[in-house]
């Protein structure tokens, strides 16, 4: 989603650059974000048409009837919060007063929030014990699939973090490997992140470094994306999507005989939270390994945590 740029500003100064200007706006977010406004406003404005509602400016009204219109749909809180933060940042854009701040959408989304109020929807943990049951095959494509899955589990990876690994990303240190994320969903500004891949100290086999290796030297890669797709003839493509992540871990749960639906892009992230909690690795640990802002967030991997404090009590 781009604002038309002129070559003269609010201010009445002229716009040496105006692509650049461009560029630089377009780098305030996250490019998943960017993705995510233009397909929500596409669809109010389409909304809009059949209403006979202005989409810019837009009333606090004609929004509140569109938050509801999207509730009857059955569309998930999350869903409905991601559409008002969209309208409300086409209007900031635009210099007008995003309708989201009226009180009576507050109002309206508070009691969105109540009314389809439950529990989150979590995917199933993936972790190594899952993953040491999966046949890899001893091809080109399992040993790229058994590198992404042990790769994303043992760094705790969003799929889009994973798909976007470069080799230029990879520093190798002694105990096995540092991945540099130039960017990432809690680090908007790019200052860069980095995550630590240990080798594995019990089983060479499903030791995620010597899987990276191994799948590196057989796609002969060394430079640019990490993961890449493969033809039928086994000739080695383009950089994958994180779409193509999130339909691996399906398919990897599928072959093993576990439930599909329980299982999503986000299993690998969560299952390396899980593992490590677990197996008793300090809090603050797992919360910095994963790029946590917060511990609470951490905590809720924790399934079990009130269980374990409460054993052997009675």
């Amino acid at each position: 989603m781009s604002s038309e740029i002129v070559s003269i500003d609010q201010h009445g100064l002229p716009l040496s650059d105006p692509e650049l200007l461009r560029e630089i706006r377009r780098a305030s977010k996250a490019p998943e974000t960017w993705r995510a406004i233009v397909k929500n406003w596409k669809a109010f404005i389409i909304w809009c048409d059949g209403a006979g509602s202005s989409p810019l400016p837009c009333s606090p009204q004609a929004m509140e009837s569109y938050l509801i219109h999207l509730v009857g749909k059955g569309m998930r809180t999350a869903t409905i919060e991601q559409a008002r933060y969209s309208i409300d940042a086409r209007h900031k854009w635009a210099g007008f007063v995003p309708p989201g701040d009226s009180e009576l959408v507050k109002t309206t989304m508070a009691g969105i929030r109540r009314k389809l109020r439950a529990r989150p929807d979590r995917k199933r943990a993936l972790t190594i014990d899952h993953l040491r049951q999966v046949g890899f095959p001893k091809t080109l494509t399992g040993m790229r699939d058994k590198a992404i899955l042990l790769i994303g589990f043992a760094g705790g990876f969003r799929r889009s973090e994973l798909a976007a690994i470069q080799v230029e990303h990879l520093e190798e240190i002694p105990s096995g490997l540092v991945v540099n994320l130039p960017r990432s969903k809690s680090d908007q500004e790019g200052k860069g992140e980095s995550v630590s891949i240990v080798r594995s100290a019990s089983s060479p086999e499903w030791c995620p470094v010597q899987a990276l290796h191994h799948w590196l030297e057989a796609a002969e890669i060394d430079s640019g994306a990490v993961f890449r797709s493969i033809s039928k003839g086994g000739k080695v493509g383009k950089q994958l999507s994180e779409k193509w992540v999130y339909l691996l871990v399906k398919q990897v749960a599928k072959t093993c005989g576990w439930d599909p639906s329980q299982f999503g892009g986000h299993s690998l992230r969560s299952g390396c939270a899980t593992y490590l909690l677990e197996r008793g690795v300090p809090l603050n640990i797992v919360s910095q390994h994963l790029r946590h802002k917060r511990v609470d967030t951490t905590l809720k991997y924790d399934r079990s945590a009130t269980a374990k404090a409460l054993m052997g009590v009675y």
